[in-house]
């Protein structure tokens, strides 16, 4: 059966719905991070980061924003959806713009909070 929490014309409904009657087929390949997950395996990553986020205090509404790098696909993809399911939105934040552009965004979004790659290269010898 499919979870109320999730309605069918939702894509986290729509996802629940895959799960329930496919979850052993593969969904998703990470190439840059050498590994698939199949429909369950993302399900429940992503649940436990819509957990995060209710357990942080976040209601459906808020704002999260994301400063993800393409390195870090499986973690963009485990956000976008955990968000979906907890009714948060993400404000996304390009990679390869200056960080005067980042605190704007970040200000300007209205977001509670952010996610980010915090060993992504900034400068030589300085993470983020």
């Amino acid at each position: 059966s499919v979870n109320p929490k999730f309605p069918t014309d939702t894509a986290a409904g729509m996802y629940k719905v895959a799960v329930a009657s496919n979850y052993m087929f593969d969904a998703v390949r990470f190439d840059s991070q050498h590994f698939n997950w199949n429909l369950k395996e993302f399900d429940r990553y992503s649940s436990a980061f819509a957990f995060g986020l209710v357990e942080g205090g976040y209601k459906p509404g808020d704002k999260i924003m994301l400063w993800l790098d393409q390195s870090n696909s499986a973690e963009i993809l485990v956000a976008q959806m955990g968000a979906a399911k907890a009714g948060v939105t993400c404000v996304t934040f390009n990679e390869k713009d200056d960080q005067d552009a980042f605190h704007s965004t970040l200000k300007d979004s209205g977001a509670k909070g952010l996610y980010f790659s915090p060993s992504t290269p900034i400068d030589k010898d300085v993470t983020r």
